[in-house]
Parts: structure tokens; sequence; C-alpha cells
């Protein structure tokens, strides 16, 4: 893989382009050869002595139609130079997305309590390096298109969303999910379930679903801050292993307590 920076419109952010050939189509200042993968949200990529943490990705057509990926990186030490040289890739922490469907919330009409309340548990227990937080309608295309970036595209190690898992008419997050998820994880749904029946009868009308797609987990959380709260605390402790062992961690699972 041969990737490219490029300067963008703040000094302290680069571009990373994947490009077909040795020779880069325009000018820039660094090549950087041979990664050992393609970049991901959350990545830290050290050339030579500077450090630069992958803050956003896409994937972008040329003329000719082919795709390269483009990613946004800040500096955090260190200055890019000219020449080439090998990038070594490392991820210290997780890159966690959270996507709150509120349709109101989306009109700016109600504030997004619970898409904190999430941010703010998975902070306080886990290993949290990067992320982002989206308030959508509760529309099932945007929804699919946003699960399929974060994961798919972006990298993002865990997505949480947070909203529409019950049965009102617009409720339509679990039957989204199940379409875009590749392998189901009943055992986190169980989990879920079993904490919140303790809490509220009502919880037995969840339809939360857990699945994984590409190198990332998908869980669906309710609506409300206590619910979310309850629920996620709930699978917590289990997340870190299971991303590990879906990126291709093959030590012993009774090594990890």
């Amino acid at each position: 893989m041969h990737l490219v920076a490029n300067r963008l419109s703040s000094t302290n952010f680069w571009a990373w382009v994947a490009v077909p050939g040795s020779e880069a189509p325009l000018p820039c200042p660094v090549r950087i050869e041979e990664a050992p993968r393609r970049l991901r949200v959350g990545d830290v990529c050290t050339v030579r002595n500077t450090q630069v943490v992958v803050d956003a990705v896409s994937i972008c057509p040329d003329t000719q139609g082919m795709l390269h990926q483009l990613v946004a990186c800040r500096i955090t030490s260190g200055r890019l130079a000219q020449g080439a040289s090998t990038v070594e890739l490392a991820r210290p922490g997780l890159a966690v997305a959270v996507v709150t469907l509120s349709d109101k919330g989306s009109r700016g009409e109600r504030e997004d309590t619970s898409g904190p309340a999430v941010l703010e548990l998975l902070q306080e227990s886990l290993s949290v390096t990067t992320h982002a937080m989206v308030v959508i309608p509760d529309d099932a295309p945007t929804l699919k298109r946003y699960l399929m970036d974060l994961c798919l595209v972006q990298g993002y190690d865990l997505v949480v969303t947070s909203g529409g898992t019950g049965v009102a008419p617009r409720d339509i997050t679990p039957e989204v999910t199940l379409a875009a998820i590749e392998r189901r994880l009943p055992g986190l749904e169980t989990a879920m379930m079993l904490t919140a029946l303790q809490k509220t009868p009502h919880a037995a009308i969840s339809r939360a679903v857990a699945g994984t797609l590409g190198e990332s987990i998908v869980l669906n959380l309710p609506g409300s801050p206590k619910a979310v709260r309850e629920n996620l605390a709930a699978v917590l402790a289990a997340l870190p292993h299971a991303i590990a062992k879906l990126q291709g961690d093959d030590s012993d699972c009774g090594s990890h307590h």
C-alpha cells in the first residue's frame, strides 16, 4: 500500500491517500510506504520521529474508477518532512462512535442526553482514545449509511446506537442493525435483557441487537440515559475481549479476565 500525505486547510491536519502506483499523482510533501494494513480511525502512525493520529477516513474514486483511502490525521508530536518513509501503526486504545436516533434531537428540538451518557460510561470504564458522536433522525437509510461508514470505512472498534429499540412506529434500529451486521452476538443481548428486567418489566419489549460488522461491534441501547447506563454496564467487561478476538487476537481466551 502506498500512502501520500497532503496538507489540508488546517496546518494541524493532513490527508493520507492510497495511490495505485509508486509515484504520487500530485506534488506532496511526504510519501509513506509499506503500511502494514489500511488505516482506521484511532490508529497512531509513527513516521520517523513524527506521530499522527487518524481522525477520519473516507473512500474516494479517481477518474479511472480506482478507489483510494483518504485519511484525515492530526499531528500529535514532531513534524512531517520531505521524503519517503515506512509508517509504523499502533492502536493504543479503542475508537468508539455513538449514534443517537431521535427525530426531535436531529432537528435541534431536544437536547441529546443519552449519547453523552454512553460516552461518559465508556470513557470511565474502557481505554478510549478516539470518539465520535452524532444525532440522526429515526430513519432507516440514514442509520444504515452511518453503520456501514463507521464500521467498514472509518473502522471504529465499537459503534453504539441509542434509541429506537422499542415497538413505536418509528423504532427501526433493530431492523436496520440486523440487516447490516454479519454475525449476531446473542450473549450480549441476553446480558442486557436480564439486567434490564431486574429494573423494570417494560424492558421485555426491548428488541436491542448486538453483532459484528467488519472488525467492529455494533451495540443497540435504549433511548433514556438511565436505561443506557444499566444496559451498557451489563456488557462493558466483555467488550474489550470481544473486540480483540474479532480483530484477530490469537491469545488463549483463558488468559483474559
